[in-house]
């Protein structure tokens, strides 16, 4: 068999490569596609907007993707290539198959040309996250606006974030394939990636330029002083991927012989195995009190799993009874190029320590939270689509004057959105709290985390009307955070998230089996674009359900806190 791999292996799992290969294994019924789960998380939607932007707004582009046919899609990107066009969207790069790979960007942007005429590319991915951080004085970002590809602008003192390291193997796969298929850009391994970043003085989503050469990312290094070295993003994508290379042809020899040669990697638990069809065949592996298994808040990661499993710690109980500080001795250095790799174990211990004694919630304080009554006060939540559009702004109202029961607050739209019809809608619900807060300026209003109020100020400039940017300014200074407060006075053993925390402490229960942000973008998308009426309604409701139990749960856990103060406890005995 041929082992020929797509470009999310380098930065995937590899024992989801080694089961892919094994053929004593039964592949699952859908194979796992990355691909899919990025779709389902939006990044489609927000591909093909930018695409269409692209499209809209440069002048030499040539559009693939309605070209269903292979080989003929091939053939016409050959084409558009040999004949130098600016940007080609949806091209069909020929397999790699003495290097192992597969796989189509994007987009590829023309760059600078081979020293025979041809004209040399560079491969550009849309990702619906930001790609960007700020950095020195030094540092200068490289983009591009998409009305203008190939044209090079530059931006001060930012730079792309290395702990992107996964797009960063992704566009690494792509440039090599890319120069495997002799259109690569001759003067240095270039690679863009659209993000959601908006740089100042810009509008809407540009094209970061990355330099594949420059070494920025630190990694393990078992010869340096420092136990670790800054690498490039092409060297850490030739290691990775040559060692799945390395593991998929281990795989492939096997005959489930008793002499048969043991797999090269073991599973561990990570973020992808939550939506991957090969969990059922690494699940028996582990063990129930497995500790990659156990602790998935602030996991540590597979190096660091890795060094303790060779030091006999595979367990929760392993952990929670080591010795964690005559441990860091042997430790350490082998994690060195983790940047704060004693506080994460102690963490872990932490957690291990805590699961095993079976507490949830740790109360850190003894003093009061500081969390006043007033005679209205109204709880906030927002959801959203899986292209990050608002559809839905849920309020709880208790109005404490009233002698009435708190009521749900709702304004939707169960629809596709575009930006002037989600700013309709953020124009109406925060005209309406800006009103009702006007008339009751004493009032609060309540949320969990800064999820909210991002968006809020987000739409609220983003929507050009001043008298709603004026109302979001104005109704800001009634919000508080729930969540700040929490996370001041606990630790949570699984986090400090509204689930955990509203369950653990006031005993809140939804009513949806399942609640959860991603199911709800899926309940939002059947009441789109459901079937039938049935199941565009039953989806709606569920949606609504969902969001109200949300904004009541947050009014559960605010009384709950409250009577906290009632019942201050020792500073050692966790509250639950």
């Amino acid at each position: 068999m041929a082992i020929i791999l797509d470009p999310y292996a380098a930065r995937s799992c590899p024992v989801k490569t080694q089961n892919r290969y094994d053929p004593t294994l039964q592949a699952p019924a859908s194979p796992p596609d990355e691909a899919l789960q990025e779709l389902f998380a939006g990044g489609k939607a927000f591909e093909d907007e930018v695409l269409q932007a692209i499209i809209d707004g440069a002048t030499d582009v040539v559009d693939l993707r309605s070209c269903d046919d292979r080989s003929q899609a091939q053939h016409l990107t050959q084409q558009a290539l040999e004949d130098g066009r600016d940007v080609v969207i949806g091209p069909r790069l020929p397999v790699d198959v003495a290097g192992h790979r597969r796989g189509q960007p994007d987009l590829l942007v023309r760059g600078t040309d081979q020293a025979d005429g041809r004209a040399g590319y560079r491969p550009v991915e849309a990702k619906r996250h930001r790609v960007l951080e700020m950095g020195n004085a030094e540092q200068v970002c490289h983009f591009s606006t998409l009305e203008a590809p190939r044209v090079q602008l530059q931006h001060p003192q930012m730079t792309f974030k290395p702990s992107r390291e996964a797009d960063l193997l992704q566009m690494a796969h792509y440039w090599r394939l890319l120069d495997a298929a002799g259109w690569a850009d001759a003067a240095a391994p270039i690679a863009g990636v659209i993000g959601t970043d908006h740089l100042e003085g810009r509008q809407g989503p540009v094209i970061s330029w990355v330099d594949l050469s420059r070494k920025f990312i630190r990694t393990f290094s078992r010869t340096s002083s420092t136990g670790w070295k800054l690498r490039s993003p092409l060297e850490r994508y030739d290691h990775e991927f040559g060692f799945r290379v390395k593991v998929a042809q281990v795989a492939a020899a096997r005959t489930g012989s008793p002499d048969d040669h043991r797999p090269m990697v073991a599973p561990i638990v990570v973020r992808e195995c939550d939506h991957c069809t090969w969990w059922e065949v690494c699940k028996p592996q582990l063990g129930e009190d497995d500790l990659s298994l156990r602790i998935n808040k602030s996991p540590l990661d597979v190096r660091e799993i890795s060094v303790l499993r060779s030091r006999g710690i595979n367990t929760l109980s392993d952990l929670a009874h080591a010795d964690v500080e005559a441990l860091m001795e042997s430790y350490l250095p082998e994690v060195a190029h983790r940047s704060g790799a004693d506080s994460r174990l102690r963490l872990a211990a932490r957690r291990a320590s805590l699961m095993l004694a079976g507490v949830e919630l740790e109360r850190l304080t003894t003093e009061p939270v500081d969390l006043p009554e007033v005679s209205l006060e109204i709880d906030f939540d927002i959801e959203t689509s899986a292209g990050d559009r608002v559809y839905l702004w849920g309020f709880l109202v208790d109005d404490r004057t009233s002698g009435e029961a708190p009521f749900y607050k709702a304004f939707s739209r169960f629809e596709e959105l575009d930006n002037a019809r989600e700013c309709a809608l953020a124009a109406e619900a925060i005209t309406w709290l800006d009103r009702v807060l006007t008339e009751r300026p004493d009032a609060h209003v309540y949320h969990y985390s800064d999820y909210e109020v991002v968006h809020l100020l987000r739409l609220a400039r983003r929507c050009g009307q001043p008298e709603v940017l004026a109302a979001a300014n104005r109704v800001r200074d009634h919000f508080v955070d729930l969540f700040t407060l929490v996370k001041g006075h606990f630790f949570g053993t699984n986090g400090l998230g509204l689930k955990v925390v509203a369950r653990s402490g006031p005993g809140f229960e939804w009513r949806d089996d399942d609640p959860g942000g991603l199911n709800s973008q899926r309940w939002f998308r059947d009441a789109v674009t459901g079937a039938d009426e049935l199941t565009r309604s039953e989806a709606t409701t569920r949606v609504l359900e969902y969001n109200e139990d949300d904004v009541r749960a947050t009014h559960q856990l605010r009384a709950w806190l409250r009577t906290l103060d009632e019942q201050q406890p020792d500073a050692e005995a966790p509250t639950t």
